[in-house]
């Protein structure tokens, strides 16, 4: 295994007294693409700027390629670069935005060939003599993301791009960074509170919560097997229960029961528990791992209470006893031409419900 090209050790970040962020390790080896994901004021942003040498934190050491604090802040910059969630460019054509950071670093390469290669790479040569003010918000993005790709940076840190984007624009230049990234030796840093974006920009994913590091480990991982309520609502399960263990069947099979509904459901933990008869505890569900129909377990009838789009698919709000979020397709929905009130037929495979202890 190759050693980290940038690790963090016991970070620690206080305003005024008070702890803000706490991150005992971070670590990122050559080639890996991170996601940083969190609730809005968790810390992510803060420990970018830490990351990329932006701001200094109150104590902690963070090292980069074996180097130690003690070294060239400067040169540990310009093995970096950062793309912001608002594109801050220069009052210049997009040409001279993109080579400005190699002039100022003196690059001693073809500037022009440079250039000119990053701005087909992210189709935007046809925009090389316009002004920031003439550019909509998808092409300034993609000038901003062009600047730094140019500078053909040891890391690339992304902290949320693709938010001020449109739909369609923020689709096509996912599928252009997933190439982009993976194609390059570059590795990867993104923020995001967006989880549909992980699986374009990311093998690997912490979450922070409240300053610290929550769950590390592969997108598999956090998406199926969160650690707690917050990560659990980060990555989408917003199905959210509190029940009770009312049978086992095995160290990975048990019963539940919904604590307010008296529903009972089949569950298999991905790992095995020693949950015990009578225990509490909290059950998370996608909306999107719901599926139509009466499988062999699991099956739920409900009426449906609510119909609401959700991108390119819709969400389902159903009466079963209890309230439960469905997610389905757009080619689902016509099918079935839902309205209000209409009964429908659900199962849950007993795999994608996931239990969590309770403090």
């Amino acid at each position: 295994m190759s050693l980290p090209i940038l690790e963090a050790k016991d970070l620690l970040w206080k305003v005024k007294g008070k702890t803000i962020v706490r991150v005992n390790r971070f670590q990122i080896c050559p080639g890996e693409h991170v996601a940083l994901i969190g609730p809005n004021g968790s810390g992510k942003s803060t420990l970018i700027k830490f990351l990329a040498f932006l701001q200094k934190p109150s104590a902690g050491e963070i090292v980069f390629q074996g180097i130690g604090p003690n070294s060239s802040i400067i040169y540990k910059r310009r093995q970096m670069a950062v793309v912001f969630q608002e594109p801050l460019l220069l009052n210049m054509n997009v040409y001279d935005n993109i080579a400005y950071g190699l002039k100022l670093r003196k690059a001693n390469i073809n500037i022009r060939e440079r250039v000119d290669y990053w701005l087909d790479k992210l189709s935007i040569s046809h925009l090389k003599s316009r002004y920031p003010k003439n550019l909509s918000g998808g092409e300034a993005q993609r000038t901003s993301i062009a600047r730094a790709l140019a500078l053909e940076p040891k890391i690339l840190f992304l902290d949320e791009p693709f938010t001020a984007l449109d739909a369609p624009t923020k689709a096509q230049l996912l599928e252009e960074m997933n190439l982009l990234i993976r194609q390059s030796s570059i590795t990867s840093i993104f923020i995001t509170h967006d989880f549909s974006e992980i699986p374009f920009m990311a093998d690997k994913v912490y979450v922070m919560s409240e300053g610290e590091i929550v769950q590390q480990g592969p997108l598999e991982d956090i998406f199926y097997r969160p650690v707690n309520e917050v990560v659990a609502s980060l990555v989408g399960a917003d199905n959210q229960y509190e029940v009770t263990i009312s049978e086992r069947y095995s160290s990975n099979r048990y019963g539940i029961r919904l604590n307010r509904s008296h529903t009972n459901l089949v569950v298999h933990t991905a790992v095995p528990k020693n949950f015990i008869s009578g225990q509490r505890l909290k059950a998370f569900i996608r909306s999107d791992d719901i599926g139509l129909g009466a499988e062999l377990e699991n099956k739920l009838d409900g009426y449906v209470k609510k119909i609401s789009p959700h991108g390119f698919q819709y969400k389902v709000l159903l009466d079963c006893g209890f309230e439960l979020s469905v997610v389905i397709s757009k080619q689902q929905f016509i099918e079935l031409n839902l309205k209000n009130n209409d009964r429908l037929t659900v199962s849950i495979n007993s795999k994608n419900i996931h239990l969590i202890e309770t403090s």
